[in-house]
């Protein structure tokens, strides 16, 4: 694997997501859990990238939620990287942008609703440094509220909303260590403040995310990895101004692999959800296509 197309596996900093099922309001987030583990805290050389990722999450239960709960979400999600050649604080100056195309089958209670389209952007400015075996990122995103989004009433009470209808701003982290023996340890933990949701005059409690993979590169081509994420809400959701609890968290964990071949990649993992509070509990897979022009 040349170290071209080795740099960029690392791990632009992604920021996919899962849109609103039903902790946070409906206990939906916007961070991209488990979609980046191995090499997550190396950023490519100088240059334009467009990365493609493919995930399907599914949940059949609500934990201190509605008895009757199911959800698919499939979202192909384009993004498109910048890598510039400046310097700030030596590091590596580049940004990005990703685009969620979504289609989300939701049913609560007897109640169904589905919708497909575009969900909220994303946007992203990132520092990266390299030292020896080590690498680190640090960024600082925003998750615009520009996916459809209907305001649940009486008449219809479940929205299959592509959209949060509500901004973030999230500053993140990340690190790797690999060596030449094959080893690769990464982190990526990021901290997200929410705005209110006009429209229901809810406010999502603040949390801190993140995934984390502990690989070995089994020969020149392929890598093995035990990956995971973990999400712990912080503060209370708010209604009308007022605390009412509803502290999600989360923990995830199962198996990944990674096949690179000169200036491609393809990376798979499957994750399993436990430990959870306030919110869906499920599982999530992950496709990770990387071209290198």
């Amino acid at each position: 694997m040349n170290n071209k197309i080795a740099a960029i596996i690392c791990g632009v900093i992604s920021a996919l997501y899962l849109p609103s099922a039903f902790a946070t309001e409906n206990g939906s987030d916007s961070f991209a859990l488990g979609a980046e583990g191995m090499m997550a805290g190396a950023l490519p050389p100088a240059g334009v990238y467009l990365l493609s990722y493919y995930q399907n999450y599914h949940a059949s239960e609500f934990q201190n939620g509605p008895d009757q709960f199911h959800v698919d979400v499939n979202a192909v999600v384009p993004r498109l990287v910048w890598m510039t050649d400046r310097k700030i604080m030596d590091g590596q100056l580049g940004f990005y942008a990703a685009q969620p195309l979504v289609d989300l089958r939701l049913k609560v209670n007897g109640m169904a609703d589905s919708d497909q389209g575009l969900g909220d952007l994303i946007l992203g400015g990132m520092l990266g440094w390299h030292q020896g075996n080590h690498h680190w990122i640090a960024a600082l995103e925003t998750v615009l509220a520009t996916g459809k989004y209907d305001t649940p009433s009486t008449t219809h009470p479940v929205e299959a909303n592509l959209g949060k209808n509500y901004h973030t701003i999230r500053p993140i982290l990340a690190y790797s260590y690999a060596n030449a023996a094959g080893l690769d340890l990464s982190t990526k933990l990021s901290y997200s403040w929410n705005t209110r949701n006009h429209a229901t005059d809810y406010q999502s409690g603040q949390y801190i995310a993140g995934d984390y993979s502990l690989g070995y590169r089994i020969n020149p081509k392929i890598k093995v990895a035990v990956e995971g994420y973990a999400f712990k809400q912080t503060t209370d959701d708010k209604v009308n101004g007022n605390d009412i609890g509803f502290k999600g968290q989360a923990f995830a964990i199962g198996p990944g692999i990674q096949y690179a071949d000169k200036n491609w990649s393809i990376e798979a993992k499957f994750l399993k959800e436990t430990e959870v509070e306030y919110r869906p509990e499920g599982h999530t897979s992950w496709l990770k296509l990387i071209w290198a022009f």
